[in-house]
């Protein structure tokens, strides 16, 4: 099938029409689905209307319990673990979170890195709208001395046990594990004028949230190859130990009396 790109860049034709067929073919499953839903409600008696109203206030219910609960356990919100006027133990907050929470987004950052101030605007965005996911940042500027503004006990100890070398970072912890880290921008085109649906799509894919309708189509970016990352400041912390670090499932379960 020639696409008119010529001999050199037909592979790229051919690629990006198996993408554009992928996705009609995406959208006309999706519709012929709902139009099947539709159907089945116009065949329906009303005892199988009632109990389809049933189950969906049910469901509805069942929801709105669990929003519930996960409002009391900090979701909906982009919050720090050091409340105002404590010196709390920052791994021990974070250990107690992540049996609370099933999937947790954490960016580690710090105020003299200019590039965190992105995902702290985007994480702002994104936290209302992903209930299901809880959004926190850690400080690591001066770690675990408050006095130097980090977020207190424990914060060094996070950064050496999770491997966080790089500033910004997004851990996505998901049941209890530290599931992997988004460091810098190099996952999202190494661009630093990301859109907020460009990270939820990216989040997404890692399993840290589900997508809502607009985040789903595919950031430019994801296709046009490894671009490195531009523009990060990249620190080594002179703690880091070995300078392990997490990409994906480099951790068991966590526990805070190891």
């Amino acid at each position: 099938m020639d696409l008119g790109f010529g001999n050199t860049n037909q592979s790229v034709g051919n690629a990006a029409a198996t993408t554009l067929l992928r996705a009609t073919q995406a959208q006309e499953a999706a519709i012929t689905s709902e139009i099947s839903k539709y159907d089945a409600l116009l065949d329906a008696n009303d005892s199988e209307l009632e109990k389809l109203r049933e189950r969906r206030l049910a469901q509805m219910k069942a929801a709105k319990v669990q929003k519930t609960k996960w409002l009391e356990a900090g979701h909906g919100r982009y919050t720090d673990f050091l409340e105002a006027g404590q010196q709390p133990d920052v791994a021990k907050a974070f250990f107690e979170a992540a049996k609370v929470s099933n999937r947790m987004v954490v960016h580690f950052h710090r105020p003299t890195t200019r590039q965190c101030d992105f995902f702290h605007a985007a994480l702002e965005q994104l936290a209302p709208k992903h209930p299901e996911t809880r959004f926190v940042k850690i400080n690591v500027e001066g770690c675990d001395d408050v006095r130097e503004g980090g977020s207190g006990v424990g914060a060094k100890y996070l950064v050496e046990k999770l491997g966080i070398v790089v500033m910004p970072t997004l851990l996505i912890v998901k049941d209890r594990k530290a599931h992997h880290q988004l460091r810098g921008f190099d996952e999202l085109g190494g661009r630093e004028d990301f859109t907020v649906n460009e990270l939820a799509f990216v989040l997404g894919g890692h399993e840290a949230l589900t997508r809502r309708e607009e985040e789903e189509v595919e950031p430019s970016f994801m296709g046009g190859g490894e671009r490195g990352i531009e523009g990060v400041n990249s620190l080594r912390m002179m703690f880091a130990g070995n300078g392990r670090g997490v990409r994906r499932g480099g951790y068991d379960d966590f526990d805070e009396d190891e």
